[in-house]
């Protein structure tokens, strides 16, 4: 075991030693494993973005075990007197199952510290969701697992990652969060860009100063819960930016939420694999690949029943040209599923999804996963 590795642990359990002597400190954490039947096969387990939209990894096995977004963590607080208070946030995902190929054990997740008044908000800095990603779980009752609407194409990749071209966690940035008045609410992040010069063997391709923002408002009142927000990596020369709206609204034990999401580059860019690109964003010159889903959920007694249905447009990139370079394809999408609670804390959950592009090969996942939160 590596010497990161040990520390890391170490200083975890001594976290959590702190948070049985107190209150304001917590060890806390999730456990997702499923096994998943892919077709086409997916040895490393994953739906990723092509050029032609999203597909399976190529591999030998179309039967794999695979551990969904399992980590563990610290979060505290501390009162400062005066309505004002100080609060943290340290937390590590690692691959339970063992598929990583590169075995570094830990990866980190929201690693933040801020300051909170009452009056004025909630300032936090570090490495934390974009006010994009934010809204994006409040509609997903499968979000962490093996059949989460971003994995599917029901959301677009903005919702995850991590970076600070437009990924859905955000690295080195600044984060604002108003207080709620009368179930409203706004956020906002603030990017500080690693370096100006983002490709160091070629600067003069590489002088792109991008810091990436985004905006958003949200809404919660009894049984409805609303959200708008932008996300732009002011990156130059394509237009790279994407936009959402986005809803749920629960009666009795039926729910129905929806999704639009208005690209602006930056989804196809994501799609074709560009944000990281320094020579290219992969960006469209105006409003293309727009995703939308609707999808609904209804609990009877401890279980859940849910589905899901959305498409994707088509574009033709950053030049305008239909070509393979940074093409994007249309597509439709569906997903099924149920999850049964076993106590408040464990779940098992089943279910079946499907990506189909106009053109290529269709996408199927069946998956049966456990959870366990601590």
């Amino acid at each position: 075991m590596n010497k990161k590795l040990i520390v890391t642990a170490m200083g975890l359990v001594m976290a959590g030693a702190m948070g049985v002597a107190s209150a304001d400190v917590k060890l806390y954490g999730q456990l997702d494993v499923s096994v998943n039947y892919d077709d086409p096969a997916a040895g490393s387990y994953e739906i990723v973005n092509t050029p032609q939209g999203p597909r399976l990894d190529a591999g030998d096995d179309d039967l794999q075990m695979k551990s969904n977004n399992s980590a563990i963590g610290v979060k505290g607080a501390e009162d400062l007197g005066n309505g004002l208070s100080a609060f943290f946030k340290v937390e590590y995902q690692t691959d339970v199952a063992g598929n990583t190929e590169a075995n570094t054990g830990w990866e980190g997740r929201d690693q933040y510290i801020g300051l909170n008044q009452e009056r004025f908000g909630k300032l936090t800095i570090g490495t934390m969701s974009t006010a994009y990603k934010t809204p994006g779980s409040q509609i997903d009752v499968a979000y962490r697992t093996s059949l989460q609407m971003r994995d599917l194409g029901l959301q677009s990749k903005l919702h995850a990652g991590k970076g600070e071209n437009g990924q859905g966690r955000s690295i080195n940035t600044l984060r604002y969060d108003t207080p709620s008045w009368a179930g409203f609410s706004l956020m906002g992040t603030y990017n500080f860009d690693k370096r100006k010069n983002d490709d160091l063997n070629n600067p003069t391709l590489g002088e792109n100063d991008d810091d990436t923002y985004s905006i958003g408002a949200q809404y919660k009142g009894g049984n409805f819960y609303a959200a708008a927000s932008y996300l732009d990596t002011q990156a130059n020369p394509n237009d790279t930016g994407a936009g959402q709206v986005l809803a749920k609204y629960t009666w009795n034990n039926l729910e129905f939420h929806g999704i639009y999401e208005f690209d602006k580059g930056l989804i196809t860019a994501v799609r074709s694999e560009g944000l990281d690109d320094p020579t290219f964003t992969g960006g469209a010159n105006d409003d293309q690949a727009d995703i939308w889903s609707v999808g609904t959920s209804y609990t009877i007694g401890n279980n859940i029943i849910f589905a899901d249905y959305g498409s994707a447009s088509d574009s033709d990139g950053s030049d305008g040209i239909n070509n393979t370079f940074d093409d994007v394809d249309d597509y439709d999408a569906f997903r099924i599923g149920a999850i049964h609670k076993m106590s408040q804390r464990t779940f098992v959950y089943a279910g079946y999804g499907q990506n189909n592009p106009d053109d290529g090969t269709k996408l199927k996942r069946g998956t049966i996963g456990v959870r366990h939160n601590f």
